[in-house]
């Protein structure tokens, strides 16, 4: 009875701590962030990054999404919680997006066994009297 109660043991705590390893985060990368850009270039990434970003009502952001690993999730959103973008399994691509009103933007990348980058660039302001 001993020996069951022990195996059992055992193996609970076996699976509380692979549970436990496999939480953990780990980058292997670089990381740029300012009031213009988010910038990750990653050859392994599990875990979550943000950075706010506080911008205009029509402001553009540029984002770039290079994954060729693993899972990622890509949200950029409000100070509201409200959403401009959310890619669940993110893949590879070039799009554009614009700010729907003043207010600071959360940008969130999570990544399981993510390969790959991602960047956030706000694009700069263009001078509307050039024709």
């Amino acid at each position: 009875m001993k020996k069951g109660i022990s195996l059992f043991i055992a193996c609970i705590l076996m699976i509380i701590f692979t549970t436990a390893c496999s939480m953990e985060e780990i980058f292997n990368g670089s990381r740029t962030s300012n009031d213009q850009q988010f910038i990750m270039e990653y050859s392994i990434f599990t875990g979550s990054k943000t950075h706010e970003i506080q911008l205009e009502k029509g402001t553009i952001i540029d984002v770039n999404i290079k994954n060729t690993d693993g899972n990622l999730r890509v949200v950029i959103s409000d100070a509201d919680g409200e959403e401009l973008y959310r890619g669940d399994n993110a893949e590879t691509g070039t799009f554009s997006v614009e700010t729907l009103k003043d207010s600071k933007y959360k940008f969130a990348v999570t990544g399981k066994k993510a390969k790959g980058g991602v960047s956030f660039k706000v694009r700069k302001d263009v001078d509307k009297n050039v024709q």
